[in-house]
């Protein structure tokens, strides 16, 4: 099973894929970029807001340095987020993050960053070819990510 991804985000050459995310009280769709340099899935600030999850009531519980060397702190959410992705056949499958980090940063890149720990859990491979292909790719038989019918329009 093979999810394409997008290549280009603002010039510069990420995968990223455009996902639905079930939050504590909306769903919505986020751009996240694939950061195979980032061992942690990281929420960003701004996605977390339009998930409706109160970050500000949130304790810091780790600290980390992003590309410009600045240091960010992150919260844990461990209630979880589902994340929808659409394969090459557009059925959509759904899978649950039980613990994800959340950039406390208002000012940040403004773009959740999925890490090598959502692609490892889920035993996802990652091809990315910046001459025009990427995707994720996951056994068809794996039984991590439950497949949802699409409904038709």
């Amino acid at each position: 099973m093979k999810f394409p991804l997008r290549i280009n985000y603002k010039e510069r050459f990420i995968p990223n894929v455009l996902i639905t995310v079930l939050g504590l009280r909306s769903i919505r769709p986020i751009l996240v970029a694939i950061d195979t340099g980032s061992d942690t899935t990281i929420l960003s600030y701004k996605d977390a807001n339009t998930l409706q999850i109160p970050v500000k009531d949130m304790s810091t519980v780790k600290k980390i340095y992003g590309i410009g060397k600045d240091e960010v702190e992150l919260c844990e959410y461990k209630k979880g987020l589902v994340f929808s992705l659409k394969d090459e056949s557009n059925k959509t499958s759904r899978i649950k993050l039980d613990r994800i980090y959340i950039s406390k940063d208002k000012e940040g890149a403004n773009i959740t960053i999925i890490g090598i720990d959502f692609l490892k859990d889920n035993n996802f491979s990652l091809y990315y070819n910046p001459n025009g292909q990427a995707y994720l790719e996951k056994d068809d038989l794996d039984k991590n990510i439950d497949q949802v019918k699409e409904k038709e329009k």
